[in-house]
């Protein structure tokens, strides 16, 4: 058995993308050419697209010899192979005399050589040398020859275009780039910002001039624009990063430029492999320059340790560096490049050029990224910092001082109330029961950051302190603190044992806010491990009436969650919060305030639309409370929850800015499940607004964090990432999310999704110019319907197989689809449980005989294809369906034309 042909083959490699696979597609598909015997114009033509397909998939030197083959053929005889040869073989200069430079080995004077024949080549065809001053210009620039360049730049703006000039995006780009090099910021955005307006087509942009402007855009102030440009640029290069590693420097470069050495972080790692087999040395040079910036940056910051992870590349394994070593290989990388083309030129300039980009200082200290971004605490816009009272001198006095902001919950004010505690009492010999208020408060701050041995640490210490103080009830109010501690640790029945003993001592020996506050502790441990009963029990015995109002307040909330849990009654649940609100107000505690009206709304929105108002307006009473001190975590769950209403309203434009405070507050508090969940609402939010980049961008974050996410979150996911991505034109990726979600159904029990799944996959695949595949999927989806015997949607789909099969030029399977939906809509039709409107089936059967009109054209059965377009024009007629009737005639003209 034979395998495909030459011209098959590269009919398979044209239709990849460009890149490495393309390449060796071309490159078999020449060999096989070769092999049999092809003509000298089929091998012309196969070198001229290998030579595009190494260009823009990243292999430069490959070209060379590609180039140099078919100029040689074409200068033998002309004739043979014509203007369009002529013509392209002119365009093909530029990428060579470009390339030629970015490789110190090949000497300066071959390069001239070669800009100097294209220049001739030009002037004898009548081209304007437009061209040709922009590459003399690049070639100076190389150099460092600063007159030169900008007598070429001159002359290159001021020389008209013709059909040999760079395209309308790529001209203003590289204009842009030479006023960049000469540090005329306004004016290279002057000169490249205008094209982006229009509608740009060529392979390389927008994201070529993109790229361009991001440090213009910031020299000059617009900080958003640099970060859009930067953002959608990025996008583009990621996917390609071998074509575009000096490009992926660039955004090294930007990032250590703002500030954002995360992000940055995060781009050298994904492309650090690249720089093992770079396009160019000139590449790589650009890239490891701006990756040693970044690093040097990031080392300033005390992060000089941070490991790097180099991915697997190649035959070489995957690998990690400390941030500061792989500084100095990349920064010795860099000029080692530098000083080889410096030799081959008799300059410095490239050294010059990586020894400044080493030593760029910022622009700004840190550009946000995005409208979600984490922001440092208190910078949020909407949120006030309250008036804070100074801190008592006496130690005594600020010992309670700070209690009193830890009961508010306002974690950093008691933070520096404690640090300033320690200063003072830095030489005071404190009495045992001030040293257990402070272990314990340490412990309280250890837990709510996360730091649970040191929590557990601390309250054993404070336990400690209050027993030789003999103030047995502050010592197991220690206890109880650590036996919940404990609980959270793995240390279940330790914990709980804790917990039970200080509920039995402070029932008796403590005052109402201990008793209260250790039933509490109890009642949340046993709601944890689903003991429910118990926990509702030991609130509602706790007799929270006698304690202070935060106290109140706090344990009402608390039953409020255990009710919940229980599923009690709507009513007994409302009056509940009723009354934890109004305790908090009366406390003036605003976390508990927040934390009560927040709850509370989330049940009057699910008590339906009699209480809709009432939750809007327990909503904006938890907002109209929030300040800047408070926790993060509780501010992301208010902002979450208008975001998400105003999603399920479908208000999209106004969901997006609270949703985005919800992904940014959360993310600084390391609440993560919140945060990806915020981050799929944004998504929708987004996607629903025609934002679809944005929606894109963060969908993928979240997808990065799927295990958080839950069955409902996750599908969602993918439908707006399939849609944006849509949009976007991001075919290949929308497609594969599609297919993520069938896989997620479970076919067999509920087949209903995966039939619409099909059906989204199937239209993709048609847009994507891939319409044998659209019609397996087609055909997927009637099987599915057919097992669920419904007939009429059977129809529908083998139907659109047919027109899907027709478009594919597969005129005989298109034929027996069409038949097969004759068949299911006689079946829906006859069905009596449906009911379809006899009006309605008409139309259907219009369609249907149009359809086949179309299949018998493309047979060649011209008399056969208008006898059914006339029917299906009578039934369209009769139905005054006048749109669908003004299509068969037009069928018609072309039929009736056809046969002469």
């Amino acid at each position: 058995m034979t395998g495909p042909d030459w011209r098959e083959t590269a009919e398979q490699a044209v239709a990849l993308p460009y890149g490495r696979a393309r390449s060796t597609g071309l490159e078999k598909a020449l060999q096989q050419a070769v092999r049999d015997g092809a003509g000298e114009e089929d091998l012309f033509w196969l070198r001229m697209s290998l030579t595009q397909a190494y260009e823009y998939g990243g292999e430069p030197a490959n070209a060379f010899a590609t180039f140099t083959r078919c100029l040689s053929a074409f200068d033998a005889d002309p004739a043979r192979y014509g203007p369009v040869a002529r013509s392209q073989l002119l365009w093909h200069f530029k990428w060579v005399v470009a390339a030629l430079l970015d490789f110190p080995e090949i000497p300066l004077d071959r390069t001239r050589a070669v800009l100097d024949d294209m220049e001739r080549r030009y002037r004898e065809g009548g081209h304007s040398l437009h061209a040709v001053h922009g590459l003399r210009c690049r070639v100076a620039r190389h150099l460092g020859d600063v007159e030169t360049a900008d007598a070429e730049f001159e002359r290159w703006r001021t020389t008209a275009r013709d059909e040999t000039s760079d395209c309308e995006g790529c001209v203003p780009s590289a204009l842009a780039s030479h006023l960049v090099w000469r540090g005329a910021h306004e004016e290279a955005v002057a000169v490249a910002e205008p094209v982006l307006s229009g509608q740009l087509t060529c392979t390389e942009q927008p994201q070529r001039i993109l790229t361009t402007l991001m440090e213009p855009y910031l020299r000059t102030g617009r900080h958003d624009a640099a970060v859009d440009a930067h953002r959608r640029a990025y996008r583009v290069h990621r996917r390609q990063e071998r074509h575009y590693l000096s490009n992926l420097g660039g955004h090294l470069f930007f990032c250590a430029l703002t500030g954002n050495h995360a992000r940055g972080l995060e781009i050298l790692e994904r492309h650090l492999g690249a720089l093992d087999d770079p396009p160019s040395p000139m590449d790589a040079m650009e890239f490891a320059a701006s990756a040693a910036l970044l690093l040097d940056r990031l080392a300033a910051t005390g992060h000089g340790d941070l490991p790097v992870r180099r991915p697997a590349h190649g035959d070489r394994p995957a690998a990690e560096l400390g941030a500061a070593e792989l500084r100095d290989r990349l920064r010795d990388h860099a000029h080692a490049i530098a000083a080889r083309f410096d030799a081959r030129n008799g300059t410095t300039a490239q050294t010059d050029r990586v020894r400044d980009r080493l030593a760029t200082e910022p622009v700004v200290d840190g550009l946000a990224l995005s409208e979600y971004a984490p922001r440092p605490r208190g910078t949020a816009p909407a949120v006030p910092r309250p008036d804070v009272e100074p801190f008592a001198e006496d130690w005594a006095d600020l010992l309670e001082q700070a209690e009193q902001w830890r009961r508010a919950g306002r974690e950093e004010l008691t933070r520096a109330a404690w640090r300033r505690f320690d200063e003072l009492t830095a030489d005071v010999d404190l009495p045992a029961w001030a040293l257990g208020r402070r272990a314990e408060a340490e412990g309280w701050l250890r837990e709510s950051a996360g730091d649970l041995a040191g929590a557990d640490e601390q309250y054993r210490a404070a336990a400690g302190h209050y027993a030789a103080a003999q103030r047995q009830a502050d010592r197991h109010r220690a206890l109880s603190r650590l036996g919940l501690v404990l609980a959270g640790r793995g240390s279940a029945e330790e914990g709980l044992a804790l917990l039970e003993q200080a509920v039995v001592h402070l029932d008796e020996h403590g005052d109402p806010d201990m008793r209260v506050g250790a039933r509490m502790r109890l009642a949340s441990c046993l709601a944890e491990r689903g003991d429910l009963p118990r926990a509702r029990a030991l609130l509602e015995e706790s007799d929270p009436d006698k304690a202070s109002a935060d106290a109140r307040a706090a344990a009402l909330t608390l039953l409020a969650a255990v009710l919940a849990a229980l599923g009690a009654p709507f009513a007994e649940q409302d009056a509940l919060l009723g009354r934890a609100r109004e305790a908090a107000r009366e406390s003036g505690v605003a976390r508990l305030v927040v934390d009560a009206a927040c709850r509370h709304a989330g049940l009057l929105r699910a008590g339906g639309e009699e209480t809709r108002e009432a939750a809007w307006q327990a909503l904006a009473e938890a907002e109209a409370r929030l300040t800047a001190d408070l926790p993060g975590e509780l501010c992301a769950l208010v902002a979450l929850t208008r975001g998400h209403w105003l999603c399920e309203e479908q208000e999209y434009d106004r969901a997006a800015s609270p949703l985005a405070e919800a992904v940014a507050q959360a993310t600084a508090a390391g609440a993560v499940p919140m945060a990806t969940h915020a981050r799929v609402l944004l998504a929708r939010a987004y996607q629903g607004s025609g934002r679809h980049f944005e929606a894109a961008e963060v969908a993928e974050e979240a997808l990065a964090e799927e295990e958080h996410l839950g069955d409902v979150d996750r599908r969602m996911l993918r439908e707006v990432l399939a849609r944006s991505l849509t949009e976007l034109g991001e075919f290949d990726d929308a497609l594969a999310r599609w297919d993520e979600l069938l896989a997620l159904e479970d076919v067999a029990s509920s087949p209903v999704p995966a039939v619409f799944l099909h059906g989204e996959a199937a239209q993709l695949l048609s847009r994507m110019g891939r319409p044998a595949q659209a019609a397996e999927r087609y055909a997927a989806a009637a099987a599915l319907w057919e097992g669920l015997n419904e007939p009429y949607q059977a129809f529908e789909q083998h139907q659109r197989r047919a027109m899907a099969l027709l478009a594919a030029d597969e005129v005989d399977a298109a034929r027996e689809a069409h038949h097969l939906a004759e068949q299911w809509l006689e079946r829906a039709e006859a069905d009596p449980e449906l009911q379809i409107p006899p009006e309605h089936v008409r139309f259907r059967r219009g369609t249907l005989h149009y359809d086949k009109a179309r299949i018998l054209w493309r047979d060649s059965s011209p008399q056969e294809s208008a006898a059914e377009a006339e029917t299906a024009l009578g039934l369209f007629a009769a139905l005054g369906a006048e749109e669908a009737a003004e299509q068969v005639r037009a069928l018609l003209d072309m039929i009736r034309e056809d046969a002469g």
